[in-house]
């Protein structure tokens, strides 16, 4: 196997360029994809087998990629990529509905492959996500239909099957996984499924991230230590102090919103907790900015290409001729961020090496 220069984790490198890609239009996915991904030895290949499936309002978006050693080979695995939220969509809804997944967080319910008992809780909004992705077809399948017939298929000679995504994607991926576990046990599919997540918020309460973690021997948790997304939910004391280490304090309207989430919680009684096996944490560092900016650092440490930086693999150059959809503008913001990212990387290896 080949790996990208300086990565240690190539297929974690590669779990994240499909979260990249999964920001693109949709329908330049299958192209990224197929001709952009780099593959994992001399001859490796991969292909987009299913989808992307997007929701009417465009605020979920799902594809599948398997990823083939060779040629006349069959996949080493296939990746169920979940993308997170992405605001530059040309659907207002869509940005509500995404905002709704992300924030509806006060009520809790037991995901619904689990007894109607169990202490097992997930946000309701994440619930929604799952439920909206249940139903997407691509080529007239379900994404479950599809996998169980791809996993199952003798020629592909039962391949791994991984669930990936960034930020909400890889909340959505902690539910996603379990569900289609028990989906596809179902029907007598039993092929190895291994969850990976980037920046994912958290889903449920302890219980949940205990039955998740017991469901899955190797579920890798990837986190920068910067960034703010992962204390979302469960650790949100530790957001206003995040920035210590940059000199940046928390503004004053980020703290007073902290502290009704807080109290909103408690008022309701929901609580969450990450899982605490298989974490991957990744020491981040602060980026210069002036002025300093508490958002805007927020932004860059959240962002897929600070997180591929420390990796160290390589971004995915979708460039904004594949992202732009009827608000180009919104689309080219996203690729100058990458852009700066970029500079910023350039800038620590130089200083480095000096």
């Amino acid at each position: 196997m080949l790996q990208p220069p300086g990565a240690t984790d190539f297929f974690g490198v590669a779990y994240l360029q499909l979260c990249q890609i999964s920001y693109a239009l949709p329908s330049s996915i299958p192209y990224l994809v197929n001709n952009k991904m780099p593959p994992l030895s001399a001859d490796g290949r991969w292909e987009c087998v299913w989808g992307p499936a997007e929701s009417d309002d465009l605020a979920n978006l799902v594809f599948v990629a398997a990823y083939y050693d060779g040629p006349n080979l069959p996949p080493v695995f296939a990746a169920v990529v979940t993308r997170g939220t992405d605001v530059d969509v040309n659907d207002f809804w869509g940005v509500l509905q995404q905002a709704f997944e992300d924030f509806y967080v006060i009520f809790q319910s037991t995901p619904p492959w689990l007894p109607a008992d169990s202490p097992a809780l997930v946000a309701d909004g994440t619930l929604y996500a799952l439920e909206t992705i249940q139903g997407f077809t691509s080529n007239g399948a379900s994404l479950a239909a599809f996998l169980a017939e791809f996993l199952q298929s003798p020629q592909n000679e039962n391949p791994v099957l991984v669930c990936t995504g960034h930020s909400l994607g890889g909340c959505v991926t902690t539910v996603l996984a379990p569900w289609l576990q028990a989906s596809l046990a179902a029907v007598g599919v039993n092929n190895p499924i291994v969850p990976a997540t980037f920046a994912a918020l958290t889903a449920g309460n302890s219980a949940f991230a205990d039955y998740y973690t017991s469901t899955f021997g190797y579920c890798p948790r990837y986190y920068n230590t910067l960034d703010v997304a992962p204390l979302a939910w469960g650790n949100l004391d530790a957001v206003s102090t995040i920035y210590d280490p940059c000199s940046i304090p928390i503004p004053d309207a980020a703290y007073v919103a902290l502290v009704l989430w807080q109290d909103a919680l408690l008022l309701e009684g929901a609580s969450y907790s990450q899982q605490q096996a298989n974490n991957a944490p990744l020491p981040g560092t602060c980026f210069e900015l002036y002025p300093a900016d508490w958002f805007t650092q927020a932004s860059m440490q959240h962002h897929t290409g600070t997180y591929m930086r420390l990796l160290g693999g390589t971004s995915i150059d979708i460039g904004p001729s594949l992202a732009a959809r009827s608000r180009p503008r919104r689309r080219v913001s996203r690729y100058r961020l990458l852009s700066q990212v970029r500079s910023r990387e350039n800038l620590l290896l130089k200083s480095n090496k000096g």
